[in-house]
């Protein structure tokens, strides 16, 4: 008598699920590096969004009653008040800074998320720096890639680690806190 079955071999299911978990294997990794380089796109994206946030709240600043002068920084988080006197660029003659989110009366309202840390320069040749902003756990600064020697403002670099946006001669009589 013939047994006439119509159903896969415990071999053939075996060979089925090693074959799906190389797939699993080889793919997972590929993911994961997707995911991480979108993240920190993104964090390159919001880093140059505060730079053009700061940017029109230092041009909207000068139009007002106080003209601020430069070199101007702005110091992140955002406060809840401006905080008072130089802490947010009452002296104009020498531009002032430390604003605590804030240009004189002109908060720097971003479209996107705004950093929990750090700090955006505009210096007194009119470049924009930003140094060590943010966001989640990304810190960006105008610098090129691998190069710690100095800003770079048309040059962004994000890192999960602080010390690779450092930059090396750093001194506080050239930018921000």
């Amino acid at each position: 008598m013939r047994n006439n079955s119509k159903g896969f071999t415990l071999i053939e299911l075996l060979a089925v699920i090693v074959i799906l978990a190389i797939i699993a294997l080889i793919t997972t990794p590929v993911i994961l590096n997707v995911i991480e380089d979108a993240r920190k796109n993104s964090a390159v994206d919001k880093a140059w969004g505060t730079i053009d946030a700061v940017r029109v709240a230092y041009a909207n600043a000068q139009v007002g009653v106080d003209a601020v002068g430069i070199p101007y920084t702005v110091n992140f988080p955002k406060g809840n008040n401006k905080g008072s006197g130089n802490d947010y660029g009452s002296d104009t003659a020498t531009g002032g800074g430390w604003g605590k989110g804030y240009i004189n009366d002109q908060p720097v309202q971003a479209s996107g998320e705004m950093p929990q840390s750090g700090f955006v320069t505009i210096r007194s040749d009119g470049t924009i720096i930003a140094y060590k902003l943010q966001f989640g756990k990304y810190y960006c600064s105008t610098m090129k890639s691998g190069d710690t020697s100095a800003f770079d403002s048309n040059s962004m670099t994000c890192s999960r680690t602080e010390k690779d946006v450092e930059v090396q001669n750093y001194s506080a009589d050239k930018v921000g806190p």
